[in-house]
């Protein structure tokens, strides 16, 4: 059977999401016709990370255990999934397009020499009898077209996946083998952790926010008003491109190409005209609510709701219908 090896990321000894909707997405397109491995390196591990990794496709978990591996190290890390694959290489390995599986992912394309797709956001495969062929779908030239790359003459064919493309799905019937593995290494990383600092700015994890009120250049003076109505519905702010480059907002607020990819319940774009690198990071979004005063504004074909109109208008009129359905609530 063909077999696909998935990066599990870890932080601070928690899972992140990107290698869970790797699995997840991957058994949704190839079911069970083949087998999905799921790679941890860690310093220790639990049950409860076992089953979330089996019920959301793991047909296989390796685990790579040592106290080396607690925080991420380039050297060790590298080494460890190189090692794994001396004797026995997968198809296809997928890593999540992190800081972490941006740094990693190329140096383990080094070492096997084969081939790597830097953050795709589409995967799609082919299964034949002879191989299980890999297509991964990226933005190219700036964001104006997409591209499909496909590297079928090395093994394994590898890719990095943006995080927050895919939907995690768990299934709580499924079972799983666990193999755990020693870490055997030689030389010492050359990479030293002196010391940690939280920043003082407190990141804004916009792929976890269910509504979400996005503004762009025609409003870039309206942001106070945007941040009320977020905070009526219980929502986030983000801001395209013209903005952050503007130094209106943090760029943790950058939705977008170059910004995070998000699929809220709503989203809410005023003055954003739709330029393909913000729309390839919302478009999954449940309903998608657009304003704005050109009619031929590409934001509109995504849009579920079309409103022509000067934002600067509208948006005070519904921060106005909110409050007074907030205060209608609470009496």
């Amino acid at each position: 059977m063909r077999n696909i090896w998935i990066f599990i990321e870890q932080k601070d000894r928690k899972i992140q999401p990107v290698g869970l909707e790797l699995l997840s997405e991957t058994k949704r397109l190839l079911k069970d016709d083949v087998s999905l491995t799921a790679i941890l390196l860690t310093n220790t591990h639990d049950q409860k990370d076992i089953d979330l990794m089996t019920y959301c496709g793991a047909n296989n978990i390796i685990i790579v255990e040592d106290e080396r591996l607690k925080d991420y190290d380039t050297t060790y890390y590298s080494h460890a999934i190189t090692n794994l694959m001396r004797d026995d290489r997968p198809d296809v390995f997928l890593i999540g397009s992190t800081l972490e599986g941006r740094d990693l992912a190329p140096r383990i394309s080094a070492r096997l020499n084969t081939g790597l797709t830097a953050d795709a956001t589409k995967l799609d495969f082919e299964l034949t009898e002879e191989r299980l062929k890999l297509f991964a779908t990226r933005p190219a030239l700036g964001g104006n077209l997409f591209a499909t790359i496909i590297c079928e003459n090395t093994v394994p064919q590898m890719a990095t996946i943006r995080p927050s493309i895919f939907a995690i799905e768990e299934n709580k019937s499924r079972t799983s083998k666990v193999i755990i593995k020693p870490f055997e290494i030689k030389e010492t990383s050359k990479v030293q952790i002196l010391s940690k600092e939280k920043l003082a700015h407190k990141k804004v994890e916009l792929n976890k926010a269910q509504v979400i009120i996005a503004g762009g250049r025609g409003v870039s003076n309206m942001f106070s008003t945007l941040k009320d109505l977020a905070y009526l519905v219980g929502g986030e702010v983000a801001a395209s491109r013209a903005v952050v480059d503007a130094n209106i907002e943090q760029k943790d607020r950058l939705v977008g190409q170059t910004g995070t990819t998000v699929h809220p319940k709503v989203y809410l774009a005023s003055g954003i005209s739709g330029a393909i690198q913000h729309i390839s990071g919302m478009d999954k979004s449940e309903l998608i609510i657009a304003v704005n005063t050109d009619p031929n504004a590409l934001i509109f074909d995504v849009a579920d709701v079309s409103i022509i109109a000067d934002a600067k208008k509208v948006l005070p009129l519904v921060k106005e219908e909110l409050k007074a359905l907030r205060a209608y609530k609470t009496h």
